[in-house]
């Protein structure tokens, strides 16, 4: 039996289809952790002006989703809570993050947010965007089956980081030039496969947190190759890492 067909796309690429989908339909991107699933659900938002609220899968229950009842005359309701539905009727855009970790309970108190745009017998306002995102089971990562029945409810996007768009966005914001070349001439060091075991590895976030601790230490003058060493060793895979400090010290 052949493996089945998965297609990707870009961040960008992401970004894009979310402004053109998720106003009618939910969105779920799936990828590697420490991809910028989840910043490029906000840029994309804000980029369309609207404000963006999270739930984070892990720590919400089933009723953070349907709301708690409330007595109102003789009956029953349910009142929603604000960040799903807030006072102000204007659109905004719902994140759903980690949404794959959620427990079963919490998954199908979803079921009619992702599909009908509904929390029990309230709408939300018209526009708003359903986004959700998340990592893969093998990723290793805190990850829940998810249901049939979830997975009929949203569009999947399976998202793939691309060398040269990463490094365009690292040189806008900042990440420093001794990480954006080392990239550059080792792309697979951008992402590595999530390892076995709890130990640092290989992701755009981890070569950004890197870049950032870098010139924090290096701000007060205290940059020494121990310490660039140490740094990497504790934020990226353990090769890249010792072979990024061997670059470094080789031109410092």
């Amino acid at each position: 039996m052949s493996n089945p067909l998965t297609e990707t796309v870009t961040l960008s690429q992401a970004k894009e289809l979310i402004r053109c989908l998720s106003h009618e339909q939910s969105v779920l991107l799936l990828s590697p952790p420490g991809v910028g699933k989840s910043d490029v659900v906000r840029q994309a938002a804000a980029d369309a002006g609207l404000e963006c609220k999270s739930l984070l899968g892990t720590q919400i229950a089933p009723e953070d989703v349907s709301g708690v009842p409330r007595i109102i005359g003789e009956r029953s309701v349910f009142c929603p809570p604000r960040v799903l539905l807030p006072e102000n009727p204007q659109k905004f855009c719902l994140f759903l993050d980690e949404l794959p970790a959620c427990a079963p309970d919490v998954q199908k108190a979803f079921y009619s947010l992702l599909l009908e745009r509904r929390i029990g017998e309230y709408a939300l306002p018209e526009g708003t965007w359903v986004v959700a995102a998340g990592n893969r089971a093998e990723d290793k990562a805190l990850v829940r089956t998810i249901s049939s029945a979830l997975v009929n409810r949203v569009l999947i996007l399976n998202v793939r980081i691309d060398v040269t768009e990463w490094l365009g966005w690292a040189r806008k914001s900042g990440v420093r030039d001794d990480i954006l070349e080392f990239v550059d001439q080792n792309p697979d060091a951008l992402l590595r496969p999530v390892p076995d075991k709890a130990v640092p590895f290989s992701t755009p976030r981890a070569w950004a947190s890197l870049s950032r601790a870098l010139d924090l230490v290096g701000a007060r003058g205290s940059l020494t190759k121990e310490l660039v060493l140490a740094l990497a060793v504790g934020r990226v895979s353990d090769d890249d890492a010792r072979r990024f400090a061997a670059a470094w010290i080789g031109v410092n």
